[in-house]
């Protein structure tokens, strides 16, 4: 059996990945203010930003999954140095840590704001493209940290030989009651969820922009299974895209919500003026080739998996 310290299980991704993997593995999550309920996880808490807190942790490990980090979506205000401190030191740490203890293998949870800059081409971005990122917004000193977290982990494999696989994600559809982010450091109810509300509660959605702008949808339970073959796999290196290749446009989106969740009739009105949807799609042959993977979950099938298996709270509507 595999034994697994996954760093950053509190949040939606850790959730759920941990959900996922926890009968086939040993895992320890890290957390700050959810305690995984749950008799065969071992939980503690570490601040991975300093070298002193990784005492107290194990370190008979095979792996190590990465998921902590500071990003635009949970920071209220706006600190940059967040970014480095976390998502650059942090990372420095977490290798240390690997390094110090003879652990092998790291998976690391990258964003794809590293190529912003490929999106409404209509060309599947690849793991070789170039990096493309933009470099104003408030996703610009988070995407330089990330990138340059990325180059450590690089460097450790060289360097010391660490098996080190690096997954780039864009948005990852979770089933979970944390429904709510931030734009610009002010806090917002994630437009999904908006949706599937304004269908549920008020029988109309309005579509904003592009109705034919589509982009990847993953979803949790895909991805967690992506990342247990990866845990599994002895020998894949490098990076790897983990979208579906199948991206979405907000019309398809649109009807599949309907679909799961009205009752009765919705009006729809298309709203052009409105930002668009990022159009974008991820190319997955090496991702598919290397793992023998291929995305489960449809549209459809997320969103009737979010209905069935989220709490009824987050359904509601907010004052």
């Amino acid at each position: 059996m595999n034994k697994v310290l996954l760093i950053g299980a509190s949040g939606s991704l850790g959730q759920g990945i941990t959900a996922e993997i926890y009968k086939k593995v040993k895992v320890t999550g890290t957390y700050n203010n959810t305690v995984i309920d749950n008799k065969n996880i071992d939980t503690v808490q570490l601040d991975i930003t300093h070298r002193d807190g990784f005492q107290s942790l194990d370190t008979d490990y095979d792996s190590v999954i990465l998921v902590a980090g500071s990003m635009p979506a949970a920071m209220e205000g706006y600190d940059q140095n967040k970014y480095f401190d976390v998502n650059v030191t942090g990372t420095l740490n977490v290798l240390e840590f690997c390094r110090i203890n003879n652990i092998k293998k790291i998976i690391y949870i990258m964003t794809f704001s590293d190529v912003s800059g490929s999106f409404y081409t209509g060309i599947p971005i690849k793991e070789t493209d170039q990096r493309t990122l933009t470099y104003t917004g408030d996703h610009a000193v988070y995407a330089i940290s990330k990138v340059t977290a990325c180059e450590l982990i690089e460097h450790y494999h060289q360097e010391y030989g660490l098996q080190t696989m690096i997954f780039r994600i864009p948005t990852v559809y979770c089933c979970d009651d944390n429904v709510n982010y931030h734009v610009d450091g002010k806090p917002k109810t994630k437009a999904y969820m908006q949706m599937i509300r304004s269908v549920m509660h008020n029988k109309k959605l309005e579509l904003w922009g592009e109705l034919e702008n589509a982009k990847d949808m993953p979803y949790i339970k895909d991805f967690a299974r992506l990342i247990f073959k990866a845990i599994e796999h002895p020998t894949a290196q490098g990076l790897f895209n983990a979208g579906t290749g199948n991206p979405v446009s907000l019309k398809e989106f649109a009807d599949a919500i309907v679909d799961v969740f009205a009752e009765g009739d919705v009006v729809l009105e298309h709203k052009p003026e409105k930002p668009s949807q990022p159009n974008f799609t991820f190319d997955l042959s090496k991702t598919e080739a290397t793992f023998n993977y291929k995305p489960k979950f449809g549209i459809k099938d997320l969103l009737i998996d979010i209905k069935e298996n989220s709490p009824s709270s987050v359904f509601e509507l907010t004052k």
